[in-house]
């Protein structure tokens, strides 16, 4: 693989995990949000728990606690639902996380890649300058001698 092929699967690698890194950040987002909602249903519920366990106390109507266990088994229902989004939002965002891991270790791997082919162009390099400077010097010593 030549060098100009090496750059562009770096410039693609590189592309692709800062494409996983933002949606990362976006699955990140969608995680906060899913999980706030689902506190602020979790406290609403417990709340109103508290106002009917006061009213009852003071007495309240059948139908009144008919249609407040019915509005708590729906709110329940919300809670269980909510805490089903959140579970599939925090899979995704294991699976982003995970796909963001793997793009970055590709990118490593090319970046690798390109620091040993630098690294041997460098030594090559010594070797000819080395190897010059080697027959200038022997060029010299023959006619100095000669």
């Amino acid at each position: 693989m030549n060098q100009s092929s090496l750059n562009a699967l770096i410039e693609l690698a590189t592309e692709k995990r800062d494409a996983a890194a933002a949606q990362l950040g976006a699955l990140h987002g969608e995680r906060a949000r899913s999980q706030a909602q689902l506190d602020a249903l979790i406290a609403y519920r417990a709340e109103y728990g508290e106002r009917l366990a006061r009213a009852m106390a003071d007495g309240l109507s059948m139908h009144r606690l008919d249609n407040d266990q019915r509005f708590l088994a729906s709110l329940d229902e919300a809670i269980a639902q909510q805490e089903q989004i959140v579970a599939q939002s925090e899979h995704r965002l294991a699976d982003g996380k995970s796909q963001w891991q793997d793009r970055q270790r590709r990118l490593k791997s090319f970046d690798a890649l390109a620091e040993r082919r630098r690294a041997s162009e460098a030594r090559r390099e010594a070797r000819r300058e080395q190897q010059d400077n080697d027959e200038a010097a022997g060029r010299s010593s023959r006619r100095a001698n000669g």
